[in-house]
């Protein structure tokens, strides 16, 4: 059988993908991978480095969440705060529950339970994609406001109404940006310069910014590449994959970065070497979040195939998920493969990212191909992740011998 290196090169080489960058590490770091395949540009062909910068979307996400819980540490706010007062934005929303069938109005309802810190860090603060909600796509429709999703700042992209009350259910959703706003507010920094400060520089980490231009990083980027319908392979991305812009730094989805200056992330919190973080801290991430309702909501929502293709990894319906803080959590160890609590999480051009704590492990895919869960990627994320596994299992009956 191809080794996985060799499987790498191939999908290069047939455009299943136009490149990607891998990187792992055990706790110890005597286990160490790092690898580039493939090329930055299908223009150019330049090949594919590991100092190149990649738009990693969603994976901001546990920067945010780091920033968050940075701000609980130091008293500024708890992670059940009602966030009313520093979001008013999110206040003044009620729930939307249909439409009236007469006159086409909406139907909001007044909301009941508070929103909390704890509820926006998981996706369970009543928000979500518009994508996700035909409801609040006919919403958009009816009030012509089409800065919803499409906005400059987060209060125009991502202020609409809820779809449930706080608490109750789960949906992928807009609320991690409204949780880098909180960050913001209480601190009365940007986003890219409390990362900086707080996380960044702690961690020696020079190649991750809003503001890749500002930076003066474009010439490093890796174009970003589609997937052709008619031939399967990966073709220049003529759209630019919409990336964002605006005035804002997005904390749910509008960062860049090196892969290896974004491992230093997952690695520090695989540590738990209490630089960004104190341990006490760092392990409420690495624990469910989710209330009973919520919990019950997200099983039902990834046990459809047509909701679990919108996000690229693997979750096998025989481990019990949850939310963590930062990224979705394994209940259960899958033997052979990912321990209980690891947490882990995506970005829309199908990077991935996991947290190993039991088998201390991470792991980092830097690819940039749409659309977002993509089948084709998915299966290379998951031979680069059982492989590291086998590997790092392969490395540690050897120590011992």
């Amino acid at each position: 059988m191809p080794s996985m290196e060799e499987q790498f090169e191939t999908a290069c080489e047939d455009g299943t993908i136009p490149g990607v960058i891998l990187l792992a590490s055990n706790r110890s770091g005597s286990f160490h991978y790092a690898h580039a395949f493939g090329v930055r540009s299908l223009d150019t062909h330049e090949p594919l480095e590991m100092n190149n910068m990649l738009y990693i979307a969603s994976c901001t996400k546990l920067m945010t969440s780091i920033a968050a819980m940075q701000c609980v540490e130091r008293g500024l706010v708890t992670l059940d705060t009602d966030v009313a007062e520093i979001l008013p934005e999110l206040a003044d929303q009620g729930i939307l529950t249909g439409f009236d069938e007469a006159s086409g109005e909406p139907i909001l309802n007044k909301r009941q339970n508070t929103i909390t810190l704890r509820h926006l860090l998981t996706h369970s603060a009543g928000l979500c994609y518009l994508m996700m909600s035909q409801r609040v796509q006919r919403y958009r429709k009816h009030t012509k406001n089409f800065k919803m999703a499409t906005g400059a700042t987060v209060e125009e992209c991502c202020t609409q109404p809820l779809i449930y009350e706080p608490g109750t259910s789960w949906l992928y959703s807009t609320s991690i940006d409204w949780a880098g706003k909180l960050v913001e507010r209480i601190t009365a920094q940007t986003l890219e310069e409390y990362m900086k400060a707080n996380i960044w520089h702690p961690l020696g980490i020079k190649d991750i910014t809003f503001w890749p231009e500002q930076q003066h990083m474009k010439h490093r980027m890796a174009s970003l590449t589609v997937r052709d319908e008619e031939t399967g392979k990966v073709i220049h991305d003529l759209d630019g994959a919409k990336m964002p812009g605006g005035k804002d730094c997005f904390g749910g989805h509008g960062a860049f970065a090196s892969m290896p200056d974004y491992f230093k992330i997952l690695r520090s919190l695989l540590l738990d070497d209490g630089i960004i973080l104190k341990r006490s801290t760092a392990a409420q991430m690495f624990q469910p979040q989710l209330t009973k309702e919520s919990q019950e909501a997200q099983k039902q929502l990834m046990a459809k195939p047509e909701n679990t293709a919108l996000f690229v990894g693997e979750f096998p319906k025989r481990v019990p998920l949850d939310w963590g803080i930062g990224g979705i959590l394994t209940r259960e160890a899958d033997e052979g493969w990912r321990g209980k609590n690891t947490l882990m999480w995506s970005g829309l051009p199908n990077l991935f990212w996991f947290i190993d704590r039991e088998a201390g492990l991470c792991g980092l895919y830097g690819g940039q191909v749409r659309p977002p869960g993509d089948a084709k990627v998915g299966k290379m994320i998951t031979l680069f992740e059982k492989t590291m596994y086998e590997r790092l299992a392969a490395h540690e009956i050897k120590a011992k011998m």
